[in-house]
């Protein structure tokens, strides 16, 4: 049987090792997606709710697209895989992506509502004693 000053060494050894293996880095959790597998609603998406393949342009080119003065461009089809950019592609935690619809639709898709329910509930419970909700 070990005697007792001999084991708090023997932890204070532990603890000072570790902590110099651990020294100068940076420690923090690893990241994770509390909205991926939630419900998400857009209340427009690029190609929806129009009869044909809609354009739409960012303004970073990148290799490889189409370009219209200078801006890189590409087209949404929800019928077509690749060119689906419905709004469950925002969380899913792939590289797809969601569209909002181009302004050459017009204006009032300045602004674009987009709701994720991360499934909280909140809970009031009333304090008959206290009189209050807690």
């Amino acid at each position: 049987m070990k005697k007792p000053a001999v084991a708090i060494l023997q932890v204070f050894l532990a603890v000072g090792f570790a902590s110099q293996s651990i020294y100068g880095q940076v420690l923090s959790p690893p990241a994770i997606n509390i909205a991926q597998g939630k419900k998400i609603e857009a209340t427009s998406t690029c190609g929806e709710d129009v009869s044909e393949p809609e354009l739409f342009c960012r303004l970073a080119t990148v290799a490889g697209k189409c370009e219209i003065d200078g801006l890189s461009c590409g087209r949404c089809d929800p019928s077509a895989f690749s060119k689906d950019h419905s709004i469950k592609y925002a969380i899913d935690g792939t590289e797809r992506w969601w569209q909002s619809p181009p302004l050459s639709r017009g204006l009032q898709y300045q602004r674009v509502n987009i709701t994720i329910d991360l499934g909280q509930v909140r809970k009031l419970i009333r304090d008959h004693h206290r009189e209050r909700y807690i």
